[in-house]
């Protein structure tokens, strides 16, 4: 079973350009416009029901994407905060502090660097809840 990739980004037009990517390669995904309502929905999922991948926004309202990625790890070590995560930004590198497993996504979003990114965690069919967890 293929976990669905979940996608974080307060802009509609973003959000509906990688969904329309991932799902014209047959990738399931499942998204939000926030990081609080992201995490309300994912930590009511059961462990067989994760994403596989997250890919969340730098600057968002409320809650930006590091911030949601702290959350993760704080608060659901044991389960969301051992997801492979994907940080869209376009700010650099040495602007903001992106944790060293985070991978960083660049904007604007290059399709092809995406779909690449995106399979080799959807595709992975042993994709489990591990020490193995985000990384390949």
């Amino acid at each position: 079973m293929n976990h669905p990739i979940c996608i974080i980004d307060d802009d509609e037009d973003i959000r509906g350009v990688i969904e329309y990517a991932l799902e014209f390669e047959n990738i399931k995904t499942i998204s939000f416009e926030s990081a609080k309502l992201a995490e309300e929905h994912l930590s009511q999922l059961s462990p067989d029901d994760l994403p596989s991948l997250i890919i969340v926004d730098y600057m968002m309202p409320t809650m930006n994407g590091v911030e949601f990625i702290s959350l993760l790890d704080e608060k659901y070590s044991e389960t969301l905060g051992k997801i492979p995560l994907a940080l869209s930004t376009g700010f650099l590198s040495d602007q903001i502090k992106i944790p060293k497993y985070v991978i960083k996504l660049d904007k604007p979003i290059n399709l092809q660097d995406l779909l690449e990114l995106v399979k080799k965690y959807y595709f992975d069919s042993d994709y489990v809840l591990d020490e193995k967890s985000r990384t390949l």
